[in-house]
C-alpha cells in the first residue's frame, strides 16, 4: 500500500510548525497581519529602491545631465534629485506663465515628481501582463489568501499589485462592492472588517486615474519626518500592528531607521507579543549554524521577532499552510508526525508571578488560573482553614482543573499558556495526604465517574524565587499575614521537588525586571522545539493507581 505523500515538503517550514499553528489560531480570530516590504516586488517586476533611483535620473538625465552624477545611497539620492528637478521643474512651469502664483506652482511640481516616480515604477509593467505577472510570483497567491482573510495589511510599497490581486473574481470571490479598502493615512477610519490595505509610505496605483496619496515617503528626509510625526503619534496604526497583533515581516531587510524604531518601542509596550521576520535567502545562499543562531538571537532580545530563514518555495509553503482548510491542516500534520497543540503550563509558589506574566502573552491562548470566581478562603494559606471549608475547596478546585483539562482537551491546533497545573493542588494538602489528594483530582476533576480523559500533556515553566520579596509582593494584596516568607518557603520547595520528575524549565522571577522574565519565558515558548510532560502519568505514579 502506498504511502500518503506530505503536502509539505520544505524542511525549514516543518521546523516551524508550531509557528504556523500559532499563526493559523491569530489569523482565524483577525489578529494576524502581513507587513510587507520592497522584497516582495522583485518578481513582479517592479524595480527596487536603487534600481528606481537609476530610472529616477535617466528620465531627468535630458533636463539636468548633472542628475547622472548622483552616486549617493537611495535615500541620500532621491533628496538630491528632488532638489534639481525642483530647480530645473520651477523655471519651465514659472516661464509657461500657466500656473500663476506659489502655491498652484508648488502642486505642480510635486504632482510631476509623483509622475516621474510612477513612470519609473511601472516602466516594466503592462496592463495586459499584470495578471500574468502575479501567476508567475513565487508566493504572491499564497499571500493574497492571507490577505482576504486578515483585517490590515501593511504594504511600504508604493505599487497597487495587492489590490489588482485582490480585484481578481478567481483569487478572491466576492459581490457587488469593492473587496478592499486602501488607506494611506493614520487619520483615516477603516469601514471594513477585513482586507484594508494601509501604504504608510504612500500609494502610487497604476492606473494614474485612481484615487492617490498626495505625498510619497521616498527620502531620507521624508523617512525622518515620518519618524518625527512618529514621535507625536503619527504612527499610531503601525504600533497597533506590530503591539496588539501577531505579524510576519515579508520583504524587509530591517535596515529602515522607522521600522526598526518601531519594532523596539512594541518590545517595550507590550514585551509578550512577539511578530514573525522572513529572512530571505537565494536558492544559492547558505549560513551557518552560528550565524542563523546570532541573527535570531539578536531580532528576538531586541525587536521580539522570531526570524525564519526561508526561500522563495520555503515562503508559498509557509503562506500556505497557515491559510488552508482545517482539516487538511490537520491531515498534514498527522502525515508529518507534527502536533498541532503546544500546552505550557506556569507553575510556582503564591505571589512569584504567574500571572502577570501569563498577562503579557495575549497573542497566545491564555487560560486563567481559575475559570470561575474563585472562594474568598482561598486566599488565605491552608492551615488558617477549617476542614469541611478545604474539603468543600477541594471539590471546587477540582472541578476547575476538570474544566480547564476539558477546554484544552476540546483544542486541536494552537499554542497555550495555562496557569497552573492539576499537580499543583498536591503543594497545598495539610490534613490529607499527596495520594489521596491526586486520587481526588483524576477521579473528581480530570475523569470524574466513567469518563476516560487523561490530563493534557505540556511543558512545565516553573518561576522560583527569593520568598522575602515574594512575601513583599504580597504586602500590596494583603496577603502578607497568611503568607510570612517562610510558609513561602516551605510551599516553593514543594513545587519544586514534585515537579523535579518532569524536568521543568526553571525560571528565577526575583531581583530582575519584569521585562527579562517574561522573554525567558517567551525563549521556552517560541523555541523550536517541545518536550511535554506527561502530568497524568504523573498524578497516577502519586496516587498509586
Amino acid at each position: 500500500m502506498a504511502v500518503p505523500k506530505a503536502k509539505f515538503q520544505s524542511s525549514a517550514v516543518i521546523e516551524a510548525w508550531k509557528y504556523i499553528c500559532h499563526l493559523r489560531v491569530q489569523l482565524q480570530k483577525n489578529k494576524a497581519s502581513l507587513v510587507l516590504g520592497a522584497g516582495i516586488s522583485w518578481d513582479l517586476r517592479l524595480p527596487l529602491w536603487g534600481a528606481l533611483i537609476e530610472k529616477i535620473k535617466s528620465a531627468m538625465e535630458p533636463h539636468a545631465p548633472e542628475a547622472k552624477l548622483v552616486n549617493d545611497a537611495p535615500g541620500k539620492a532621491a533628496l538630491i534629485l528632488f532638489e534639481i528637478f525642483y530647480r530645473y521643474k520651477k523655471s519651465e512651469i514659472e516661464a509657461s506663465e500657466t500656473y500663476n502664483n506659489n502655491n498652484l506652482i508648488e502642486r505642480k511640481i510635486l504632482s510631476d515628481w509623483r509622475e516621474i516616480i510612477h513612470e519609473a515604477l511601472y516602466s516594466e509593467t503592462k496592463e495586459d501582463e499584470r495578471r500574468d505577472t502575479i501567476d508567475k510570483h513565487p508566493y504572491f497567491k499564497e499571500m493574497l489568501s492571507f490577505i482576504k482573510n486578515s483585517e490590515l495589511t501593511v504594504n511600504y510599497n508604493f505599487d497597487d499589485y495587492i489590490e489588482f490581486g485582490l480585484s481578481c473574481q478567481d483569487l478572491n470571490p466576492t459581490r457587488h462592492e469593492r473587496p478592499y479598502q486602501t488607506v494611506w493615512s493614520h487619520h483615516a477610519q477603516f469601514t471594513k472588517d477585513r482586507c484594508v490595505i494601509y501604504h504608510p509610505n504612500g500609494f502610487l496605483p497604476f492606473d494614474k486615474k485612481k484615487f492617490q496619496s498626495e505625498n510619497l515617503i521616498f527620502s531620507d528626509g521624508a523617512f525622518a519626518d515620518q519618524l518625527l510625526d512618529g514621535i507625536g503619534g503619527g504612527l499610531s496604526t503601525l504600533l497597533h500592528v506590530l503591539t496588539k497583533k501577531t505579524s510576519i515581516l515579508l520583504g524587509h531587510s530591517l535596515t529602515d531607521s522607522t521600522l526598526l524604531h518601531l519594532l523596539r518601542k512594541a518590545s517595550t509596550i507590550s514585551p509578550g507579543n512577539y511578530n514573525y521576520f522572513i529572512r530571505y535567502m537565494r536558492d544559492d545562499e547558505t549560513l551557518d549554524a552560528h550565524s542563523r543562531n546570532a541573527i535570531f538571537e539578536a531580532n528576538f532580545n531586541n525587536y521580539n521577532l522570531i526570524t525564519l530563514f526561508f526561500k522563495n518555495s520555503d515562503i508559498r509553503e509557509f503562506l500556505s499552510a497557515i491559510t488552508i482548510p482545517e482539516d487538511d491542516f490537520i491531515q498534514a500534520s498527522d502525515i508529518l508526525g507534527i502536533p498541532t497543540k503546544y500546552c505550557y503550563y506556569m507553575v510556582g509558589s503564591i505571589g512569584i508571578g504567574k500571572s502577570t506574566v501569563l498577562s503579557q502573552f495575549g497573542n497566545l491562548i491564555t487560560l486563567d488560573e481559575w475559570f470561575d470566581e474563585r472562594p474568598p478562603e482561598m486566599a488565605n494559606s491552608p492551615e488558617n482553614i477549617s476542614t469541611t471549608k478545604i474539603i468543600t475547596i477541594d471539590t471546587w478546585t477540582n472541578e476547575q482543573f476538570g474544566k480547564k483539562n476539558n477546554y484544552l482537551a476540546g483544542k486541536s491546533v494552537g499554542l497555550f499558556i495555562i496557569d497552573r497545573s492539576p499537580m499543583d493542588p498536591l503543594t497545598f494538602v495539610v490534613d490529607v495526604s499527596e495520594k489521596e489528594r491526586a486520587r481526588s483530582m483524576l477521579c473528581e476533576g480530570i475523569r470524574p465517574g466513567k469518563s476516560a480523559k487523561t490530563v493534557e500533556r505540556g511543558e512545565i515553566i516553573h518561576l522560583f524565587g527569593e520568598p522575602t520579596e515574594i512575601w513583599s509582593r504580597l504586602i500590596t494584596k494583603r496577603k502578607e499575614t497568611s503568607w510570612p516568607p517562610e510558609k513561602i518557603n516551605e510551599l516553593q520547595e514543594k513545587s519544586i521537588n514534585l515537579y523535579r520528575p518532569l524536568t521543568p524549565k526553571m525560571i528565577n522571577s526575583t531581583g530582575r525586571k519584569e521585562v527579562d522574565v517574561i522573554r525567558d519565558v517567551a525563549k521556552i515558548i517560541f523555541s523550536q522545539a517541545y518536550m511535554p510532560a506527561d502530568l497524568d502519568a504523573e498524578l497516577r505514579k502519586i496516587a498509586n493507581v
